[in-house]
């Protein structure tokens, strides 16, 4: 099968940042394939079409959310990313070779990484990851840079889950989230593999923005409902981020049509706006 190379587009949906309930990022993936058809695309492409109806729902039962509708809402997203997956698992070595020549099985571990993510696989999505690196030449900077931030995209996950149990252990979650080895540090680490200016940063700051929002949750309920430190280095780095966030915004989309989404971060993460 012979096609073109996929254009890969971010569909972050800026403007349902800006409801309060925001806790963590979410990320949608938009991947246009220009591609004469074929069983190994078609496979491809039902993955991709479940993936980001998963992402959607799961971004407008954070952002927009009925309580009485959330158990419902939670089947349906992770139904969606679980349909994702079984479509990639469909794929076998012939389909492969094929997406290979392509230049397409990049796009197809990245995926199938992301939705192990989202479905709690977080060994199989760090094997998944791992296996998408001994192919660099099929990873996008995109991909790579998403691949990379994966450990931190999990840790922020595992340290969210830690702060909503009344015992967990307040040092843990800080070393998970702000510590030299957490998941503000790790997707700094995958931010640097992409250009400054790409439009995959926008979602990354906002990745470390909400790890930091996380550490402020569990100061506050698992120590009394006690605040960062000021000269905590976390609230200097998370100062930086935001500035970063309002700078990529300011030049992505050429006016300040989104400082509403910088200031809703600011005040999500009890930080001045730039």
């Amino acid at each position: 099968m012979n096609g073109s190379k996929p254009i890969y587009t971010m569909n972050l949906n800026l403007r349902r940042y800006t409801v309060p309930d925001l806790v963590r990022a979410t990320i949608s993936l938009a991947l246009i394939l220009f591609l004469t058809g074929c069983a190994s695309v078609n496979h491809l492409r039902e993955a991709q079409d479940a993936f980001n109806q998963a992402a959607a729902t799961e971004n407008s039962a954070r952002f927009e959310s009925n309580p009485a509708d959330s158990a419902a809402t939670l089947s349906s997203v992770r139904s969606g990313y679980a349909s994702a997956l079984l479509s990639l698992t469909k794929l076998d070595s012939k389909d492969q070779l094929t997406l290979h020549q392509d230049g397409l099985w990049g796009t197809v571990l990245t995926l199938k990484a992301l939705c192990q993510w989202r479905l709690a696989q977080y060994s199989n999505a760090l094997d998944s990851a791992e296996e998408a690196r001994k192919n660099p030449d099929q990873l996008y900077p995109r991909d790579r840079a998403l691949l990379s931030a994966l450990p931190g995209l999990i840790k922020t996950d595992q340290a969210y889950a830690k702060s909503l149990i009344t015992n967990s252990s307040l040092a843990d979650i800080e070393a998970l989230l702000v510590g030299p080895n957490g998941a503000v540090a790790n997707i700094q680490s995958a931010r640097e593999l992409a250009d400054k200016d790409h439009p995959v940063q926008v979602y990354l700051v906002q990745a470390q923005l909400a790890a930091y929002r996380n550490f402020t949750i569990a100061l506050d309920r698992l120590n009394n409902h006690s605040v960062v430190p000021e000269n905590h280095p976390a609230v200097a780095n998370a100062a930086l981020q935001l500035r970063e966030l309002d700078r990529l915004l300011r030049l992505q989309i050429g006016n300040t049509s989104n400082q509403q989404l910088v200031n809703y971060w600011a005040k999500l993460c009890g930080l001045t706006p730039p």
